[in-house]
């Protein structure tokens, strides 16, 4: 549970700093962008202190002479780990990619410091971790030539840093552009402008969960990474959401007609109401799902059984909010001519929903080498929201007098 204090303390700071922000920018952007960097700094910083707060009882304090073989080793290792960000950013720019671009620029100037700052941290990580022979340790001393290379060793840390360069520049990219458009909404009542300020407002404290995520892989904060899904379904049917793979997606799921569902519904409806409620609710389930995770997001990786929050009473519950926002949303069978056009609508959206899909078996497949999964799936199987809501439509009726 300490996990999901530090998204509510993320989520504290981060509507804090909003409000702060907001009229100033709404009015003066020509300076967001720094604004939008100054708010993600404002917001991570207090989830990572109760991070840091809650792993540090786990820390050896006892100190331990340095060794410094191993030191060198990590050294190398990390610095090679740091690198790849930069490397993959930098081919998909070339490539003509502008959203690696936006981190791209963003990490030139951090990287120096952060390799800068390397051997302190390595030296004092060393020091506190209770085991501190680790992937980072072998990989170096096989990258140096100090002990045969094993590519079986060395897998679990390469996949799981493979995963850390794959989306740490999409989730940075994609929450400063996010960011941006946040500062310079301005939220009111009408129930449209409510749907996409909520829209705008979920999505970018999701992407600050996700960012935070995976910048806070450490055994130091207990948030390391347990398993990495090995598998080639896994990896496509996630990475297939994503970019730069996810134009695949969006091509194959838009839409014959541009007609969304205010342009369905008029405020003098009743319907326009419940289905704005609807909208606004399906999406809150989606960013309240990632929330719950805290520090310990990932795609692709188990760090940690999330049995809180949402997923208290499903398994799934951020890919079903984002599903049904999407349809609710889009609306395929309003703005269509001819039954061609509704079956194009119908078979892209059903595409999206089939891929969500098995991005949930590919997990639970993954997952189910934990006994402490395999107990929660047996959990919400008997206890669970489907469960409840199918043993209240068949229960047994009493018979009538």
């Amino acid at each position: 549970m300490q996990f999901m204090g530090s998204a509510i303390y993320m989520l504290l700071f981060f509507a804090i700093g909003l409000m702060a922000a907001q009229g100033f920018y709404i009015g003066n952007p020509s300076h967001v962008e720094w604004g939008a960097r100054l708010l993600f700094v404002f917001s991570v910083l207090p989830g990572l202190f109760l991070a840091i707060k809650d792993a540090r009882p786990h820390w050896r304090i006892a100190p331990r002479p340095p060794n410094p073989e191993r030191l060198r080793a990590k050294r190398v290792s990390l610095a090679l780990c740091l690198l790849a960000p930069l490397l993959y950013s930098a081919l998909l720019d070339a490539l003509g990619l502008p959203l690696y671009g936006r981190f791209l620029w963003d990490y030139i100037f951090t990287l120096p410091i952060l390799l800068l700052l390397l051997p302190a941290f390595v030296r004092w990580s060393d020091q506190r971790l209770p085991e501190p022979e680790d992937g980072y340790a072998s990989i170096g001393r096989g990258i140096l030539g100090q002990q045969p290379w094993s590519w079986a060793q060395h897998k679990p840390l390469l996949l799981a840093w493979a995963v850390k360069t794959l989306f740490i520049p999409v989730m940075y990219a994609s929450l400063q552009i996010m960011l941006v458009e946040l500062l310079l909404l301005r939220p009111g009542l009408n129930p449209g402008v409510l749907v996409v300020w909520s829209y705008t407002f979920g999505l970018t404290f999701d992407l600050l969960i996700a960012t935070i995520g995976y910048l806070c892989t450490s055994r130091l904060l207990a948030t390391e990474v347990r398993s990495t899904d090995d598998t080639w379904s896994g990896w496509l049917v996630c990475m297939i959401c994503y970019p730069p793979l996810w134009v695949v997606l969006r091509t194959i799921r838009e839409q014959a007609d541009t007609v969304t569902w205010d342009q369905w519904l008029s405020p003098d409806q009743p319907l326009y109401w419940i289905w704005a409620a609807l909208i606004v609710f399906s999406w809150g389930l989606y960013w309240l799902s990632t929330a719950s995770f805290g520090v310990r997001f990932s795609n692709l990786t188990y760090r940690g059984l999330i049995a809180h929050g949402p997923y208290r009473y499903t398994k799934h519950p951020s890919y079903i909010g984002k599903n049904i926002y999407w349809w609710l949303h889009t609306v395929p069978f309003v703005g269509v001519v001819g039954f061609g056009d509704l079956a194009r609508n119908l078979m892209g959206l059903g595409f999206v929903s089939l891929i969500y899909y098995l991005r949930a078996k590919t997990e639970e497949r993954h997952l189910s080498k934990f006994p402490e999964y395999r107990a929660y799936c047996e959990g919400i199987a008997s206890h669970g929201l489907w469960a409840r809501c199918g043993r209240w439509l068949f229960a047994a009726k009493p018979k009538a007098q």
